[in-house]
């Protein structure tokens, strides 16, 4: 039995939900030496720096209701509750796979799937089970709604979600099912946007290679969990460089002491056809991201628990991506989304990657404003001026407007002081372009005292208003 990847439920463990390999490999040890990457990870955190993107991240933080409020840490800490409104999405028209031990449908039938959507590779089932309880943690962590206190704890709730059982009531699962449930949700007629892979093998098993391989030319970004032996270690499905290995971390923040990570050598562990056929790397290194491993979601005996692991940490990457998906008006290609997960994920150091946290902390929000679709919205983000000004003086100032939508757009900028409008000047901005207004204007002084005056900046979407003192002796 391999305990990889496994829930931590009210102090106990919830049995092993890897696979029993069937005719696999070793896995061979990795060199360290082959990349550029620190065994050890930083310590976290005062140190906020991002990758640099390959595109605008945009953080509308200003635009749009405030964040939902009610939700467990984890969304929080992934900023989950930011994207729902500044976004409007909570997964609409996005189609998740779940392969993991199944769906306990009575008890949540919220996390039903519908009538094509369920596929026992296991006991040839034909109705949705759910025997070891994983399957059902897994799916709430992706698409969960509230709890009976009224906890939103699902990423994506407006997510489809679709079942493919690999995992057996002892809480194996045959890396042959697994082949067989990838291929079947990339013939799925609903054609799956995100596939959780929510198992793990400590070996290397090459026939997941053609089979993620396939998933991503299909369009389907494939998760999994890096497995929870520790550091030095990574497990199958997500020690494939083309999965999404994802490391947990704990209520703090920092990457918990059980998640796995290490650096894998290419050639020794996989063979040169890697490289030259799938254009995999030398070396890399997994987590290539970590995201939270502790939190409440849905109990396949009623109601809701506790449950930690590298395998709660996958599906909340995986509703992420779902989040990512349903915020742009086309389908993301898996290269897209590897590239705006690493680009806007939180790396408490200064050279990523690492063994433990990979790339960094999922930003769910960054990630999302990465590839939304975001209509123009011009804020006026600054006003400075050089008060107070003397009586014969005039009010000089400069003002911040960004266009924080990516699409481009022309808008009339007005210009005020004391309430009346003394100019305008028409900009034109590209998605996270700024641009600088500076001018000088007279006020008027009447009074023998110093007076407050203002200056407001107004466009087609916000107005700032700033005061200053004028008319000083």
């Amino acid at each position: 039995m391999l305990l990889l990847g496994l829930f931590v439920v009210a102090g106990s463990t919830l049995g092993p939900v890897a696979s029993v390999a069937v005719g696999v490999t070793a896995d061979a040890p990795a060199d360290a030496g082959a990349a550029t990457v620190a065994e050890d990870a930083p310590s976290p955190a005062t140190d906020d720096r991002r990758a640099t993107a390959d595109r605008t991240v945009f953080t509308p933080t200003t635009v749009g209701p405030a964040p939902a409020t009610n939700v467990t840490p984890a969304l929080a800490s992934l900023r989950v509750d930011e994207v729902w409104p500044a976004f409007q999405t909570t997964g609409e028209g996005v189609t998740v796979a779940v392969l993991d031990a199944g769906i306990a449908v009575d008890e949540h039938p919220a996390l039903a799937p519908p009538a094509d959507g369920w596929v026992d590779f296991v006991g040839n089932e034909t109705e949705p089970v759910d025997r070891t309880g994983h399957g059902t943690l897994t799916a709430g962590v992706v698409a969960g709604n509230e709890t009976t206190d009224g906890i939103g704890y699902g990423v994506a709730p407006g997510v489809d979600l679709v079942y493919g059982r690999v995992i057996d009531e002892r809480g194996d699962a045959r890396t042959s099912n697994a082949l067989a449930a990838i291929d079947w949700a990339i013939d799925h007629p609903r054609e799956p946007d995100v596939l959780v892979l929510n198992i793990g093998e400590p070996t290397t098993y090459e026939s997941y290679i053609d089979a993620i391989a396939a998933a991503r030319e299909d369009g389907i970004y494939v998760v999994a969990p890096a497995g929870n032996g520790g550091p030095g270690t990574l497990t199958a499905p997500g020690n494939v460089y083309n999965a999404l290995s994802v490391g947990a971390t704990d209520g703090t923040g920092e990457v918990a002491a059980y998640s796995g990570g290490r650096v894998v050598s290419t050639r020794p562990t996989w063979g040169a056809r890697t490289i030259y056929d799938h254009d995999w790397p030398e070396s890399y290194v997994g987590p290539r991201v970590v995201a939270p491993g502790t939190t409440t979601t849905a109990d396949a005996d009623g109601g809701y628990r506790e449950a930690s692991g590298t395998s709660v940490a996958a599906p909340h990457v995986a509703g992420t991506v779902a989040l990512m998906q349903a915020a742009s008006d086309r389908r993301l290609t898996p290269a897209e989304i590897d590239r705006a997960l690493v680009a806007t994920a939180r790396y408490p150091g200064a050279s990523p990657p690492d063994t433990r946290y990979g790339y960094g902390v999922v930003d769910a929000y960054a990630a999302v404003g990465a590839v939304a679709d975001k209509p123009p919205y011009f804020e006026v983000t600054q006003i400075e001026h050089d008060g107070p000004v003397d009586r014969d003086e005039e009010v000089e100032f400069t003002a911040t407007v960004e266009n924080v939508g990516n699409e481009t757009a022309t808008q009339l900028v007005v210009m005020s002081v004391d309430g009346e409008r003394f100019g305008s000047r028409l900009l034109t901005l590209a998605g996270g372009e700024t641009a600088e207004l500076r001018r000088s204007e007279g006020v008027t002084c009447i009074e023998a005292e110093p007076r407050e005056s203002s200056i407001t900046i107004t466009t087609d979407n916000t107005s700032r208003t700033v005061p200053i003192e004028v008319c000083a002796v």
